[in-house]
């Protein structure tokens, strides 16, 4: 059976990835084309780096975990709808070495949370190792199956909107180059358009490709959805300097995360889906990033040049730059001219 391999395994062989996508979330089909399984090709990364960490720490007692069909076994309880409480009981037997209870407790709890992590990509905790970005999802509740956990936190937004609308010109690059904002790419959608290390880092969570295919019972309804919304508003399929800017991000080698080539297909917005209305559960992030986006912090003279959006501001700006520069240069001359005036009145004869 193929899903009897390692899940430690890397990379996960191509053969299997479809048996993996179908266990994880229980679809009735699975992609079965080459192109489309490339499509999943940073998701499988995350899957990789995510059960190497759980399984290789600590001796490998922080999981009952060893094959990707011990994972779509508790995948398919928690899309079932199973309490943590639940799952865990289910796991406990599964020890064949007599480890005390208190071990297989915790492997039991480590499973259900790595799981959860696998199908959500939510970092759910506290785990024993690193965490990304912000503190984790504690899953504290026994008996709250993972669809309530994740209900509690993504809310609905209670913002008026106001008639609030983004611009085309409100998009990733622009925030970067305008604002000032570096932009970190995040494998935690918990982590999706907040502001981190004093507003100056925007973390965006960029599955396109997971978002696209969800269609997992476990999330708020219609949360992927929207998510891909703010991706499409950020990311803007036919502008120019976002394309070329993503083909950079995506070659850079400075991140260790692998960027999803699908930010560069996403849908259009239509103008009346730039509403903020239209946006529930990520309208308050959204509305602060607008907020910072039009009024800059513009703290170098290369902003400075970009940032057209106000032309009288920005000519009446580069016009001053202009005679203050023009200024210091004829001063500059005039002092070199008067120096020579003077070397030459004390020796004439000079040549």
């Amino acid at each position: 059976m193929a899903l009897a391999r390692s899940a430690k395994e890397d990379p996960v062989p191509e053969d299997i990835k479809a048996d993996i996508i179908k266990g994880l979330w229980q679809w009735n089909t699975t992609p079965t084309s080459l192109m489309d399984i490339r499509k999943w090709d940073v998701y499988f990364q995350y899957y990789t780096a995510e059960c190497q960490k759980a399984i290789g720490y600590g001796r490998g007692e922080y999981t009952t975990v060893r094959k990707h069909k011990d994972i779509t076994v508790i995948a398919k309880k928690l899309e079932d709808g199973y309490t943590k409480e639940k799952i865990k009981q289910s796991l406990l037997p599964l020890d064949t070495q007599q480890r005390p209870t208190d071990v297989r407790v915790r492997m039991a709890e480590g499973s259900a949370r790595l799981v959860a992590r696998l199908i959500s990509m939510v970092d759910i905790g506290p785990l024993p190792y690193g965490i990304q970005g912000r503190a984790p999802i504690p899953w504290d509740n026994e008996d709250w199956d993972l669809r309530t956990l994740l209900g509690q936190y993504f809310e609905e937004s209670s913002t008026d909107p106001e008639g609030i609308k983004f611009e085309e010109e409100f998009t990733a690059f622009n925030l970067r180059r305008f604002s000032g904002l570096r932009i970190q790419w995040s494998n935690n959608l918990a982590n999706h358009l907040r502001l981190m290390d004093n507003d100056t880092t925007l973390c965006i969570f960029h599955h396109v490709a997971f978002l696209r295919y969800q269609n997992s019972t476990i999330f708020p309804d219609g949360l992927a959805k929207e998510t891909l919304q703010t991706l499409a508003l950020l990311f803007p399929r036919y502008n120019k300097s976002t394309r070329r800017w993503l083909l950079s991000e995506r070659s850079s080698s400075r991140d260790t995360i692998y960027l999803d080539q699908e930010l560069l297909n996403c849908e259009r917005l239509m103008p009346e889906e730039r509403c903020a209305e239209k946006f529930k559960f990520w309208r308050d992030e959204l509305i602060t990033l607008k907020e910072k986006f039009e009024k800059p912090r513009s703290t170098s003279i290369v902003q400075f040049w970009y940032d057209r959006r106000n032309k009288v501001q920005w000519y009446t700006f580069w016009v001053a730059v202009l005679v203050l520069c023009l200024t210091i240069f004829f001063g500059l001359v005039q002092s070199i001219e008067g120096a020579l005036q003077v070397y030459k009145a004390y020796h004439p004869n000079s040549k």
